[in-house]
């Protein structure tokens, strides 16, 4: 946290003129007019020493728990140096600016004789320099508060950064090692889709390493979407049962996470029953204006699940969570027969 001379300087002197006034007002309504005398040098002089005085005041205030408070977290301490220390140091700063420097320059005290007596002139200042240095102090505590609320909320930035690249590099691999098994059976099986699933694998795999940005066109991952699709109707060798439809008027300038609907669709191929032309695996992906709407729905299949696992529902509702928050709805429904996911994202551009 950095002192902040001139914002303390500016807020202090608005706040003086401000009680000043006040109580200059209250001694004119009551009848006493001691104290409107800005036209003289004389008044023009002490108010001037005044706030010159008491900003000092509240500087050595706000000085004093930066140093100690803040710093060398002594809280006890700077306590106890404000008063034993500072508040007669503001006492000491007033009465060198007000009764001896302007006394040598102008020729004239601020006090009387009498109240210029050290214990005095103490005493009198005691409430003085312990009410302007509050501001310095109040002044310490709004900025720290503010310090610590910003520095809380860089530390959830970075936790939530991180655990975005964590969720991120779980979709990667699982994804590479599902592609890479299918296109090794295309091989093994010495299919004419072979060489189409390896062209459609690299370019998944350029998008997957090279795409790094936060956020990308949606039609950067629309595209990346039919290219997975297309790599996975090649590996069957019977017709499978699909309505996909993919709206191309939507608007592909929208801005979104990269990777955030295909694990919904790798989900479906995955554990789907493609066999059923009356139940087909659907796909649905449509944007209005701003918010997309993607549909994911298929027959579920009597397969067992593979022995490496995936990164699972849990691990993307998460992401999508931490992404976009309120800005989305995701709602998974299931039947002893199907299993539908639907997404909706406000997406801008």
């Amino acid at each position: 946290m950095k002192p902040s001379v001139l914002l303390l300087s500016i807020g202090f002197i608005t706040f003086y003129l401000f009680t000043d006034f006040n109580w200059q007002m209250g001694n004119y309504l009551s009848g006493n007019k001691m104290y409107l005398y800005l036209n003289s040098t004389r008044g023009i002089v002490s108010e001037f020493s005044s706030i010159f005085s008491f900003l000092l005041a509240a500087i050595i205030g706000y000085f004093n728990f930066i140093g100690l408070f803040y710093k060398r977290k002594l809280k006890t301490v700077s306590v106890f140096v404000y008063i034993f220390l500072a508040v007669p140091g503001m006492i000491a700063c007033r009465y060198l600016v007000q009764e001896v420097l302007v006394y040598h320059i102008w020729g004239f005290h601020s006090y009387s004789e009498g109240m210029r007596q050290p214990l005095r002139y103490f005493l009198d200042n005691i409430y003085f320099s312990i009410y302007y240095s509050g501001f310095g102090l109040v002044f310490f505590f709004i900025q720290l508060s503010a310090y610590n609320q910003k520095r809380q909320n860089e530390l959830l930035l970075q936790t939530r950064n991180a655990e975005l690249s964590f969720l991120r590099s779980q979709v990667n691999p699982h994804f590479l090692f599902n592609s890479l098994n299918n296109v090794y059976t295309l091989v093994y099986q010495s299919s004419a889709n072979a060489l189409p699933a390896i062209s459609k694998l690299s370019e998944l795999l350029r998008y997957m390493l090279y795409e790094n940005e936060d956020l990308v066109p949606l039609g950067k991952e629309v595209q990346y979407l039919l290219n997975y699709i297309d790599l996975q109707l090649m590996r069957y060798n019977y017709e499978p049962a699909q309505k996909i439809t993919i709206d191309k008027s939507i608007n592909t300038g929208l801005l979104i996470a990269p990777l955030t609907l295909i694990p919904f669709v790798e989900n479906a191929f995955k554990h789907g029953d493609l066999k059923d032309p009356a139940h087909p695996l659907v796909i649905d992906l449509t944007a209005n204006a701003h918010r997309l709407n993607f549909l994911v729905s298929n027959k579920k299949g009597n397969f067992n699940k593979d022995e490496t696992g995936g990164i699972g529902l849990d691990n993307v509702k998460k992401r999508l969570n931490l992404i976009y928050g309120e800005q989305h709805q995701l709602s998974i429904a299931e039947t002893d027969e199907d299993f539908t996911v639907k997404v909706m994202i406000n997406l801008h551009e």
